[in-house]
């Protein structure tokens, strides 16, 4: 939870980054996911230029149901508006589900001592 406090923050300081939050809720201002669109994911080293798709949360009791599909998809889409022909994204345990959606591997990380794979979806 700590990283989508992080974004917040960075967004509400940064006026000149991108920096995009998107949040899915119900008619009762319940919280089901988040998502963000981002020039700088803070990957060290990173040689993709972005934007990111980053900090992408689904409530576990909103999970199955498209929520994330959803906040990806309209992630996406505004990378599209907004010019860009390539967004890429990092991920520890979801390769399969991205790539289901069309994002390709670029290459394999160690971060934080932990397993990352970096994707990259082209916009068309």
């Amino acid at each position: 939870m700590q990283t989508y406090l992080d974004q917040y923050a960075l967004a509400a300081s940064e006026p000149d980054e991108l920096i995009e939050i998107f949040a899915a809720i119900d008619t009762q201002d319940n919280l089901f996911g988040v998502a963000s669109l981002v020039d700088d994911d803070e990957l060290p080293d990173a040689p993709e230029p972005g934007p990111w798709l980053a900090a992408v949360f689904v409530t576990p009791d909103a999970r199955k149901f498209g929520v994330g599909s959803a906040l990806v998809e309209h992630v996406v889409n505004r990378a599209h508006e907004l010019g860009y022909s390539k967004i890429y994204l990092y991920t520890e345990h979801q390769e399969n589900w991205y790539a289901s959606k069309g994002w390709v591997k670029i290459r394999d990380i160690i971060f934080l001592g932990l397993h990352h794979t970096v994707m990259q979806l082209d916009l068309k």
